[in-house]
């Protein structure tokens, strides 16, 4: 089916700006962090979190080696943090034990499932104590353990805690590849932490997730949460990486599916800041509002931002970083009020101890951008939540934050229900608008909003696909209007990483449907944004930079094309189009190049169902 056509006239002499910080992002922890997630780290429960799986006495995701041996995971931890506090998280502080009883027999741990690549180095490093001097033998091999693709030993002699590493490679691809420790000597070993990471990680991190991440043209990143800020304790950072305790989720439903409900702490704020420089993305911090006390949020300042000459600015030089990080946002706590999150629940209960913090900072460092929490989004509070906390916090805070997560059905299995889910999640993208228009007709002047999480609903428990790039696209070219006129500069996806935008395979990363549209309308970041004269809704956006006019349209109707004849803009130097064609879970966007017309009135273009175009035009 064919619509009418739609007659748009581009004004490139009446523009606004548009903040850069539209295009952020969060990095909630890692995530998946073996094979879905951003850290490099190959080795799933690397640090023995949590109780083993009954009766075994083996940590979750390890399996032991040897028919009489004793094994348990609650004694003697190697793993710790690095300033006690009173959060109290259970399994956090484990090792693994592995007795062998009877000289001669085979004992040891091991974890299969690795995905190793030919002729890659691998470092393997590994923390380990023992009761009497032991050989000990590892090795790399296949899933039966029959084929050894690689050897090594080494002498355990000592009691105290040592970290022994070694360099390993297997000579084929194999996605089952099993790592083994094993002795035969009668004594008892205590795996304190072990570590497999390929050679060419950056900072920890996978290179090839970064690379796509790039591709997303990311204005900020938002660190460590989300609600994993709850969680975090930024000193553990002092500690050697295989030494942090993992960090358990107060709320399993954050990363159960990922770590069995523990985050590794694979990523501190040193490396934090270097992914951030890497990818070119302001950093946007979260405290830990319910348990970091004033004096240590402050501290978390005086790390990034002090001279060399303070007490953590030397820290930070100390670790090689000599330079201030010059980190200007901070978010006060993360979704405090919602009653998920660990903390005070009442708006004048947050907007203390809020403040106190605040205040802290603020001595550190007086030009923070400080972003104060709360359930903005909903009506029924916003209210009571903007005149005893928002207003109570300001000066000291001057933004205040807002969220989203929109449901709708998910109906594959006929073609009345696909089409549902689909207009659901359009229709969302105009309740979100009305919900940011309500918040700003309530909220002071003064107080800008920070639109720092937003997605449909549960997004990280399945596959993306085309249907939701639908609903990026249509949110990103309505906030591109809604930013400006609302006072919203600050607008952060939630989260791309193995969940969102970049889908990170074993043996890969590629951007999701939603990346895709990331991807294709970065060209807006920080431009000058044109009117528009024509608009029913946000259909269309055209942006300014270095002499090339960017036009982006979306055509978000189901079954029918849609004409759009625009007035001449100059020399057509790019034109293509993504189509949804495939709405299934797991579906991408299709590209291919758009048609267009042009004559000396109009340039004519047509788009199919479900689709979005970027056309490039030299100005005249």
């Amino acid at each position: 089916m064919v619509s009418g056509t739609r007659f748009l006239t581009i004004d490139s002499q009446t523009r606004f700006s548009s903040s850069p910080y539209l295009f952020g992002h969060n990095l909630e922890h890692t995530r998946a962090c073996i094979s879905g997630g951003l850290s490099a780290q190959l080795l799933r429960n690397r640090k023995f979190a949590g109780r083993p799986s009954a009766r075994s006495g083996v940590s979750a995701e390890w399996f032991g080696i040897g028919e009489r041996v004793f094994f348990c995971n609650d004694q003697d931890p190697y793993v710790c943090h690095y300033h006690p506090n009173k959060m109290w998280r259970r399994n956090e502080l484990n090792a693994q034990t592995v007795q062998n009883p009877i000289e001669g027999q085979t004992a040891g741990l091991g974890q299969a499932s690795l995905f190793l690549k030919a002729h890659t180095r691998y470092q393997l490093a590994f923390v380990v104590k023992c009761s009497h001097p032991v050989l000990l033998t590892i090795a790399l091999t296949d899933r039966s353990g029959l084929r050894i693709y690689t050897t090594e030993t080494r002498t355990l002699e000592n009691k105290a805690w040592q970290r022994y590493e070694l360099s390993l490679s297997v000579p084929c691809d194999d996605p089952e590849t099993c790592l083994r420790f094993t002795f035969s000597t009668c004594a008892c070993l205590v795996f304190g932490s072990v570590s497999l990471l390929p050679e060419d990680h950056f900072h920890g991190m996978r290179r090839d997730v970064i690379e796509q991440l790039k591709k997303l043209g990311v204005g900020m990143l938002r660190w460590p949460g989300g609600n994993f800020a709850g969680e975090y304790r930024w000193q553990d950072m002092f500690l050697p990486v295989d030494m942090r305790a993992p960090l358990q989720a107060f709320t399993e439903d954050e990363t159960q599916p990922y770590t069995h409900g523990y985050d590794m702490h694979e990523i501190d704020t040193d490396t934090f800041l270097a992914l951030c420089r890497e990818i070119g993305a302001e950093p946007f911090i979260t405290i830990n509002l319910a348990w970091d006390s004033p004096e240590l949020c402050a501290a978390w300042v005086e790390y990034c931002n002090g001279s060399p000459d303070s007490k953590y600015g030397r820290l930070r030089a100390e670790r090689g970083h000599a330079e201030p990080y010059h980190v200007r946002f901070w978010s006060l706590g993360n979704e405090m009020g919602y009653g998920h999150m660990e903390g005070p629940m009442q708006p004048d209960q947050y907007a203390a101890l809020g403040l106190a913090a605040a205040q802290k900072m603020l001595q550190i460092c007086p030009d923070l951008e400080l972003c104060s929490s709360g359930p903005y989004a909903y009506t029924e509070q916003s209210d009571k939540w903007i005149e005893h906390s928002a207003k109570s916090l300001y000066p000291s805070a001057s933004w205040i934050s807002f969220h989203t997560y929109n449901h709708f059905p998910h109906t594959y299995t006929s073609p009345e229900g696909i089409r549902q889910a689909y207009e659901t999640a359009i229709a969302a993208v105009k309740e979100n608008r009305e919900s940011l228009e309500a918040l700003r007709e309530k909220a002071p002047d003064f107080l800008h909003i920070s639109y720092d999480e937003w997605n449909l609903w549960a997004s990280w428990f399945r596959k993306t696909n085309a249907l939701e790039g639908m609903f990026t696209a249509s949110m990103l070219h309505m906030m591109l209007y809604a930013g400006s006129v609302l006072d919203v500069p600050v607008m952060c996806y939630f989260q791309p990483i193995g969940e969102g935008a970049v889908d990170v395979l074993p043996d890969h990363a590629e951007l999701s449907a939603n990346g895709q549209v990331f991807n294709l309308l970065k060209v807006h970041k920080g431009c000058e944004i044109c009117s528009i004269h024509g608009l029913d809704d946000y259909e269309a956006v055209a942006s300014i930079r270095d002499g090339v006019l960017s036009l982006s349209l979306i055509n978000s109707a189901f079954d029918t094309s849609e004409t759009f004849s625009i007035s001449p803009c100059g020399q057509c130097l790019r034109s293509v189009v993504l189509m949804a064609s495939d709405l299934l879970p797991g579906s991408h966007f299709v590209e291919a190049a758009l048609d267009v017309l042009t004559s000396e009135s109009r340039v004519t273009a047509t788009l199919p169902p479900r689709s979005i175009s970027l056309i490039q035009f030299r100005l005249e």
